[in-house]
């Protein structure tokens, strides 16, 4: 469409309205709702030299692949779209609809999705997939954490790890299954064993067939990698209940609020990541908080957080482009430098992802304490002590 002939600016967003993943992908539609509705409150992005307003289109993926390139092919054809963000959520839809970005001009992104596989896929073939970025790091930078937290903690005596076993607990998805490709990897490069690695259904609330091995194999440490928060809450009220006494690690599932009402005491000593919006501790977090309190009735989540980040980010993008053109933006996205409260964003070139790091996105642990996540990882950012357990 000619820029004289457009009235708007049209971003289709695929992501889970409902599924083990719909409290997140609610929460991300919210986030990106408020950014476009800040952007429509000062007139819009210009472009060709007009204002125009930003109009969001929502579809459902279910976080299942069938159902998002369904969603995906919609919004590009009948309504015509002129940015697509799919998955926001899922890993394993997002490696199925990137595969639509070579037959459609169109700028493409994806939002919450880690999966290396997606950067990989980028880095391969540069020019297939030359207009679609990722809007978050990769599952290697969970890797990496978790490997130096239990590295640091077992060197500063505050962990012990006699056995150097590990195990993992994690859901049967892109998502899970590639984090724990690249983190098992570190701990055998320091000589530890993979004693178990589960991967369970999306939303496995019964765990008593893996909790049997764990209880065999007494690992130092447990990795539990779910994006359904009651999984989550099953998996730590079942380990306590069968006195597992592994150093647990936990992935994502405690960002969301309902985790910990779900799993109140159980929760009390878990270690988690990524603890990136801490508003109990960060003034600018608690007033974005707020904001979205004032905004939908709910306190604001780190995926309200990320959410708005990831598509204010975006709209500056395009208003730097000054147009929709696939390759304007993508030039823009290749300089970006762009600071939210998540954090900044500064794009590896190679692999379309953003930077991880202080300077960039970080990936702290916390620890939850007495019914709070406190920060205890790393030392330059932590907020607490770690405690171990009696």
């Amino acid at each position: 469409m000619a820029a004289s002939a457009r009235a708007e600016v049209k971003i289709g967003v695929v992501g889970p309205l409902s599924g083990p993943q719909a409290n997140s992908g609610i929460a991300m539609r919210k986030g990106f709702e408020l950014a476009a509705e800040e952007v429509n409150g000062k007139g819009g992005l210009t472009i060709g030299g007009k204002q125009q307003p930003v109009t969001l289109l929502f579809e459902d993926s279910a976080s299942r692949p069938e159902m998002g390139i369904s969603a995906a092919q919609k919004l590009l054809t009948r309504d015509n779209v002129d940015i697509l963000i799919a998955d926001s959520m899922a890993s394993s839809v997002t490696l199925a609809t990137m595969e639509l970005a070579p037959s459609f001009a169109k700028f493409m992104a994806s939002g919450q999705p880690v999966s290396i596989a997606i950067a990989q896929k980028i880095k391969a073939q540069p020019e297939r997939y030359a207009n679609f970025w990722k809007m978050s790091f990769n599952s290697d930078a969970y890797a990496a954490a978790i490997h130096d937290a239990v590295k640091d903690l077992v060197a500063s005596g505050k962990v012990k790890a006699a056995k150097k076993s590990i195990a993992f607990v994690v859901e049967d998805t892109d998502y899970g299954k590639s984090n724990v490709e690249f983190t098992a990897p570190l701990f055998e490069a320091d000589g530890w064993k993979v004693v178990s690695n589960d991967a369970v259904p999306n939303g496995t609330a019964d765990f008593y067939p893996q909790l049997s091995k764990l209880r065999a194999n007494e690992p130092d440490v447990l990795v539990s990698i779910f994006t359904s928060p009651n999984s989550g809450a099953a998996l730590v009220k079942q380990l306590k209940e069968q006195g597992i006494g592994s150093l647990h690690l936990a992935v994502y599932y405690p960002i969301r609020p309902e985790f910990l009402q779900a799993a109140a005491a159980s929760a009390d000593g878990l270690l988690w990541t990524p603890l990136i919006f801490d508003p109990d501790h960060n003034a600018s977090h608690k007033a974005f908080a707020e904001k979205v309190k004032a905004k939908t009735g709910t306190m604001g989540t780190g995926d309200h957080a990320l959410g708005y980040c990831q598509m204010a980010m975006l709209l500056d993008n395009v208003a730097k482009a000054g147009s929709v053109e696939a390759a304007k933006i993508s030039a823009a996205f290749a300089a970006t430098d762009y600071k939210c409260i998540y954090g900044r964003w500064v794009y590896d070139t190679a692999i379309h992802t953003p930077k991880i790091g202080a300077d960039y996105l970080p990936v702290p642990f916390a620890q939850i304490i007495k019914g709070e996540s406190q920060v205890v990882w790393p030392k330059s950012a932590a907020t607490t002590e770690f405690q171990a357990k009696p």
